[in-house]
């Protein structure tokens, strides 16, 4: 298996693939994980998925202290002048609510704040000490060719041109994809403006950085004084804006194309906070893009799918909250189960074929819904006017109308519908459902999450009554969750039927038991759910059962 590309999907993918025994090499053209302005944030699909691997402790402990404030404040002119606070939860809370409400509604892991340039170390580091896993940077992907059914790569290693033969090429590769330029793949969408961006290193900037207005319901911190925000958006002459990373001592300064030098628009914004020093460690431009590739697969002119795109190099977009890195972890980890069953001689052709049938629409969601932030920006923006800061009637007006303006276009940092809520609802391998889920349909603006047991949806987290969350209960392959109501002979003997017809196939399955009330009420009263390795449910229960073979057959892709 040889996957190109060393980003958080192609190391993500690496690390599912060596865990399940699968033997993989990561390439990649970059001598090292860059040190430059990336995601800032790690949502809370990705977090779970993160846990499934053993890993989420280690990078919540490197990522911003669960204590700090996510606020956003929207700044006039400059850093020191705050007009609107908008409250986001901090993951503390979030943590707490977690533990208190146990509706299927809160994240098993909520996100955290950790800058890509993190991030991406953190996880060559844990994919080099993965047995199975070669990662190898400083070699780039030169060309490919398909025939007998493998991929055959030219790899140029320094001066060395090197041949790799491998039975999947999995090109994680970015924006600019050699894997996706060399199948031809077309790509849609739009490419929009572009911002010019720049990590710049003040070590005692955050600790001046004004706590701003309380927005709506917004309380005060601790000591009665509202915390220092995570972003600054600066209106005015010279828009911009303003993200503290995850050590608090180095920032992302964003700005569009024109204007001033990056050294003196951050001396502009933040002068009168009087940072005593600074240096700006990397500075360049950042495309703003909303495209999605028209396949994510070499396709069957082959005779199999041997290629695959995933990441960046199948959706490169410039997201809302960092949807962008929650889609393409999402997309290592549902690719690497469906290759290692493949390799492993279980899964039939359309569970490969699942894969884009299932992630492309994730993408295209994503990408609306950032388009729409986007656009609601936009909007906010436009009611600046100069007298806004004037101590006159008109100023005060003004400051009105923009406070307002924001608070109806309110942007999401996270937009939980879109990033747990999604469902897979075109899916060869999910088994058809009966009705219509109207009351559990996921919100298309992806603001509200609605736990579901829909076949295709994630499977909602709870908490047993032994606090043991549900989620840690299932393991690598496939799992039948057997409700209280489930304990009749007939419930029974059709677990032990489908228990052996995943066994003819050589598909992993377990059975487990489960006796808490709570999901009895969060499950909707299903008598038994067929979970997948990657949470999200197969097949439930309903008036009538599918033959046991059949659903094994279609549920594996044998179908």
């Amino acid at each position: 298996m040889l996957i190109a590309g060393g980003g958080p999907a192609g190391l993500t993918l690496a690390i599912s693939l060596g865990r399940l025994g699968v033997r993989c090499e990561v390439i990649d053209a970059r001598p090292a994980p860059a040190r430059v302005p990336g995601a800032q944030r790690i949502g809370a699909r990705a977090m779970e998925i993160f846990r499934r691997l053993g890993i989420s402790g280690r990078l919540r402990d490197a990522g911003l202290p669960a204590e700090a404030s996510l606020d956003v404040l929207i700044c006039a002119g400059s850093l020191a002048t705050p007009l609107v606070r908008h409250r986001y939860p901090q993951v503390a809370e979030v943590l707490a609510a977690g533990f208190e409400v146990n509706d299927g509604t809160m994240p098993l892991e909520p996100h955290v704040i950790l800058s890509q340039y993190t991030l991406e170390p953190l996880l060559r580091e844990i994919a080099e000490a993965t047995p199975g896993v070669t990662v190898r940077f400083g070699a780039e992907l030169i060309d490919f060719a398909l025939a007998g059914g493998t991929a055959t790569a030219m790899v140029q290693t320094g001066s060395r041109l090197r041949t790799y033969r491998a039975r999947y090429l999995v090109g994680c590769d970015g924006a600019n994809s050699t894997v996706r330029g060399t199948l031809g793949i077309g790509m849609r969408g739009q490419t929009r403006h572009t911002l010019r961006q720049a990590l710049i290193y003040c070590p005692d900037l955050f600790e001046r950085l004004p706590a701003g207005p309380a927005g709506p319901g917004s309380p005060g911190s601790p000591g009665g004084r509202a915390a220092r925000a995570i972003q600054y958006d600066i209106v005015g002459e010279l828009p911009c804006t303003v993200v503290v990373q995850d050590d608090t001592q180095h920032f992302v300064l964003q700005a569009p194309e024109g204007g001033p030098p990056m050294s003196a628009l951050f001396e502009a914004v933040a002068g009168q906070l009087q940072p005593p020093s600074y240096k700006i460690l990397h500075e360049g431009e950042w495309q703003q893009n909303l495209l999605l590739a028209e396949r994510y697969a070499d396709g069957p002119a082959h005779g199999a799918d041997r290629v695959f795109l995933a990441g960046d190099a199948a959706h490169p977009a410039s997201t809302a909250g960092g949807l962008g890195l929650s889609v393409a972890v999402g997309d290592a980890a549902d690719l690497a189960w469906k290759l290692a069953g493949t390799l492993k001689g279980w899964a039939g052709p359309a569970l490969l074929r699942s894969y884009e049938a299932e992630r492309r629409p994730v993408a295209a969601q994503a990408i609306t819904a950032s388009f729409a932030a986007a656009q609601a920006e936009r909007r906010w923006r436009a009611q600046w006017r100069p007298e806004i800061m004037d101590d006159t009637l008109e100023g005060a007006q003004c400051r009105q109308l923009l406070a307002q303006a924001a608070t109806d276009e309110r942007w999401h940092a996270d937009l939980p519908g879109t990033e747990r809520g999604y469902r897979y609802t075109g899916s060869p391998v999910i088994a058809p459902a009966e009705g219509t889920p109207r009351a559990s349909a996921p919100d298309p603006a992806g603001y509200r999450y609605a736990p579901s047991t829909w076949p295709g949806a994630r499977l909602p987290h709870i908490w047993l009554d032994d606090g043991t969350p549900l989620h840690d209960m299932l393991g690598s392959g496939y799992t039948l969750l057997l409700l209280p109501v489930s304990s009749d002979a007939s419930a029974l003997r059709y677990a032990r039927e489908l228990a052996n017809a995943f066994g003819r196939l050589g598909a992993p399955l377990e059975v487990a038991e489960v006796t808490s009330a709570t999901a009895q009420a969060v499950y909707a009263g299903h008598r038994q759910i067929l979970v997948r390795p990657d949470l999200h449910v197969a097949w439930r229960s309903g008036d009538s059962k599918p033959d046991a073979a059949a659903l094994a057959a279609l549920v594996t892709g044998n179908a």
